[in-house]
């Protein structure tokens, strides 16, 4: 090694060699003699390079990520984020993520690892403080709090129950959804075909099955008919020959019912202020009636109901 001229760049004596002694040149700049001569050994130097390199890791890691730095400063070095690396990594190779209480867990073991999972202690916290915008409805809550309780026993977090809260949320507006346009289509399909067989006496017929109903089985027991179903889930009043017998029926119980009663007027009423009227025409103009024929079987039909009714009255 070549000498050097103390007064440009002072190392040592040569005599007393240094451990730095072949890092050196003539041509190295003084100041990076003098950082050499800051540390007592060779390995002094490495610890304090690897220091400095441990300090900025994080930062080649993160880049801008500082929510991310904040997670790599629970590690000392990158040796210690590889190792949980590699322990995270075959834990979920295992398919076991998280350890449940097995059947020997005391009701200690089983409260403290509810309690270090979120799981609410008893069942009924999983309906409980629900998610903003996430309703339980009052008619499906007892459904909720059995199916929550199942759900208890196996340790189920919180969020997989209201997900499965949403998610029927969503199915039953489905249906409801899907029952409203199938019972749409069903109405519509029921009146063409007894407007078809009915002709003028559809809305009259309407009328006899409604009044049977609500006369017969009350007010409460009425609207159980009325939204009944049969096996494939069409609605009775929208099957035809549901209609035409409840029709027969009411017309052989009560005719008069048949009659949409005028406002203030009983359907007996009714009755008689039609044929009243149909009589008064005929006795006025004669001539006008003897041409009208529908007029003339109006009053032949309404003479018929009155028939009826007064024998069903006498039977």
């Amino acid at each position: 090694m070549a000498t050097t001229d103390p007064i440009t760049n002072p190392i040592t004596d040569p005599a007393e060699p240094t451990w730095f002694n072949d890092m050196v040149t003539d041509d190295t700049p003084p100041e990076r003699v003098e950082f050499l001569k800051s540390f007592d050994t060779q390995d002094a130097l490495i610890e304090s390079a690897q220091s400095a390199q441990n300090a900025n890791w994080r930062d080649a890691f993160a880049g801008e990520d500082d929510k991310f730095k904040t997670t790599l400063e629970r590690y000392n070095t990158p040796a210690d984020l590889g190792k949980a690396f590699r322990e995270q990594k075959a834990t979920i190779s295992s398919g076991n993520l998280r350890q449940t209480p097995d059947e020997n867990a005391t009701p200690e073991d089983l409260a403290a690892f509810r309690v270090a999972n979120g799981i609410p202690a008893e069942a009924a916290g999983y309906l409980e403080n629900l998610p903003e915008g996430l309703v339980l409805g009052e008619e499906d809550k007892d459904l909720f709090e059995n199916f929550a309780g199942a759900m208890h026993e196996m340790n189920v977090e919180p969020a997989v129950m209201h997900k499965v809260i949403d998610w029927y949320n969503g199915f039953a507006e489905d249906q409801q959804d899907t029952m409203a346009e199938m019972d749409n289509g069903h109405h519509q399909e029921t009146e063409d075909a007894l407007r078809a067989e009915w002709g003028s006496d559809y809305r009259a017929n309407i009328n006899l099955v409604g009044s049977l109903i609500e006369t017969t089985f009350g007010e409460e027991n009425a609207s159980a008919i009325l939204n009944a179903r049969d096996a494939e889930g069409r609605a009775l009043m929208n099957i035809p020959g549901v209609l035409e017998g409840l029709a027969d029926i009411s017309r052989k119980i009560n005719p008069v019912a048949q009659l949409a009663p005028a406002t203030g007027r009983t359907a007996d009423q009714t009755l008689e202020d039609e044929i009243a009227d149909l009589e008064k025409f005929m006795k006025d103009d004669r001539k006008a009636y003897n041409k009208d024929e529908k007029s003339q079987a109006r009053l032949r039909e309404l003479y018929q109901i009155r028939i009826d009714h007064e024998a069903r009255k006498t039977a």
